[in-house]
């Protein structure tokens, strides 16, 4: 269908951002039969008004009204916020050490960014980063197993936390799909169950978070700050430098370069 009214295109680009979770100008161009020129002035006009986030080659709902995105969809996110952070989270790790990888997006890119040489032990559940790191000479690979969960692409479950309870980890690099004034938030019990397991067997946590993840809303409580050695972010807003403050909570945050 093809749309001549802006509004009525504009509507249209909404209902499909909220059905999709992400979309470029050349996705969105072809589903109104419009030009990408016309959609790009489009999105920056719902932008300008509070009504799409635009990122790294396309736009996104604003957070708070992008439920159950797909894995795909979150990953089209601000990319180049996590890439900042994981590459600074990669600081942290020493040669040799037995790392813990969370499943999430930015954790992915953690993964692909993990150099050469390190050799290190690396334990998962989630299914991008066991594909990241399978034919990694350098990288022993420890998957774990249980029942798969298509929103997280990562294995959760009794048989996951078993599996996991005779490990220890020098440090478990975290995941979160939202931060309130009491600590980190995820979208799924079974998934916060292995992801308080992990923070259990390791002897430092480390959070990757990028600063939309304070706008986000989440239903199931992971852990207070106080469980939570380091947040890397690439902005702390102002209101809430007191939670980790008060928790002991060292903060890390890093510049962000736009990708070419």
């Amino acid at each position: 269908m093809r749309y001549n009214s802006a509004p009525a295109r504009r509507d249209a680009i909404l209902r499909r951002l909220s059905a999709t979770g992400y979309a470029s100008p050349a996705e969105l161009g072809a589903a109104l039969s419009v030009s990408e020129r016309t959609v790009r002035r489009d999105l920056q006009t719902l932008a300008e008004s509070g009504r799409v986030d635009l990122v790294y080659g396309g736009a996104v709902p604003k957070p708070g009204a992008r439920p159950g995105l797909s894995f795909r969809a979150r990953s089209q996110i601000w990319p180049e916020r996590k890439r900042a952070i994981a590459t600074k989270a990669i600081s942290m790790i020493a040669p040799g050490d037995t790392i813990g990888i969370d499943a999430g997006t930015t954790t992915i890119e953690f993964a692909h960014l993990l150099p050469a040489g390190l050799d290190v032990t690396a334990v998962t559940a989630s299914l991008p980063v066991m594909t990241s790191l399978r034919d990694r000479d350098d990288v022993a690979l420890v998957g774990l197993g249980g029942m798969y969960d298509a929103m997280t692409q990562s294995f959760t479950g009794p048989d996951t936390v078993v599996a996991m309870s005779r490990l220890r980890l020098s440090c478990f690099f975290l995941a979160a799909s939202s931060l309130g004034n009491d600590g980190a938030y995820c979208n799924g019990s079974l998934d916060a169950e292995v992801k308080r397991t992990f923070i259990g067997i390791a002897d430092r946590v480390v959070l990757l978070a990028d600063s939309s993840k304070f706008e986000e809303s989440a239903p199931v409580h992971i852990c207070p700050y106080d469980r939570i050695d380091t947040l890397v972010t690439d902005a702390l807003p102002a209101p809430t430098r007191s939670w980790f403050a008060d928790s002991g909570t060292g903060v890390h945050e890093e510049s962000v370069q736009a990708l070419d």
